[in-house]
């Protein structure tokens, strides 16, 4: 197969794969503890469910925007709700399509492009559900984090090198320790699922390489205070979803962070 027929075929899978990593990440709920007790301000975003916005998709807030708006029809309500559940499940759709495809441009057809493609898709999945719900499922990380772990060995055993499965088990280190630091410092400002990604982050950046590491992590902390920033501008939240951040910097840094840190090097 051709460089772009791989590309075509990743992009292609990752499309199909898109509506179903949504119904995934629909399948998370926040803790009814979480809703009574946390004010609205922060712990409710438009289209989660719960928020009362009918543009999730759930059936829950749908029921809320009815009770909300008694004059609107119930049957509105709900095509509205499909309307826009269908539209996020078709963003999630190219989103994924788009990641899969790039990650297929940046890494040709080699054994570790399954490993990435499923970073690709566990990335959009905890991205979605840290900004409906506030939450970074610890078992989607795990299972992510197996998955590609075991696709990264394998990768290494194909190319018969090891030394990447070492750096990204410096990488994993390294990304548990930088956030878990922050975490410890101030809990409020850093939840511990973000630290458990972190470390599934760095692993991945890692294997790729230690520039790429540095510039993924560099990326994520960048883009989350510009996110955080027009958030907090926006809708006065305090508490801000880092998951999206971290997935941004880690595709940023596997499929650029190479590039740009030998540039960097080349400089000096």
């Amino acid at each position: 197969m051709t460089a772009w027929g791989v590309v075509a075929v990743c992009g292609i899978g990752g499309g199909v794969a898109g509506p179903f990593l949504d119904v995934l990440a629909r399948r998370v709920r926040r803790p009814v503890v979480a809703e009574s007790l946390a004010p609205a301000a922060a712990v409710s975003f438009p289209g989660d469910p719960g928020s009362g916005d009918p543009g999730s998709g759930d059936p829950a807030a749908a029921r809320s925007a009815a009770d909300a708006h008694p004059g609107l029809p119930a049957l509105a309500v709900a095509r509205a709700s499909r309307r826009a559940a269908v539209a996020e499940g078709g963003t999630v759709a190219v989103v994924t399509a788009a990641a899969f495809a790039l990650d297929a441009v940046r890494l040709g057809a080699v054994p570790q492009l399954a490993a990435y493609c499923v970073l690709a898709g566990a990335l959009m999945v905890l991205s979605v559900t840290d900004v409906r719900t506030g939450l970074v499922p610890r078992r989607i990380v795990y299972a992510a984090g197996l998955a590609v772990g075991v696709a990264l060995l394998c990768a290494s055993a194909a190319d018969g090198s090891w030394h990447p499965m070492l750096d990204a088990l410096a990488g994993a280190a390294a990304g548990l320790v930088l956030l878990g630091g922050i975490w410890l410092v101030s809990p409020k400002a850093m939840g511990f699922g973000d630290v458990r990604l972190a470390g599934l982050c760095g692993g991945a950046l890692g294997w790729v390489g230690l520039s790429a590491l540095y510039v993924g992590f560099l990326a994520a902390f960048v883009a989350g205070a510009l996110v955080g920033l027009v958030l907090l501008v926006a809708r006065g939240r305090h508490r801000l979803p880092f998951a999206p951040a971290l997935a941004l910097g880690t595709m940023f840094g596997v499929l650029w962070g190479t590039w740009l840190g030998n540039l960097w090097l080349h400089r000096w």
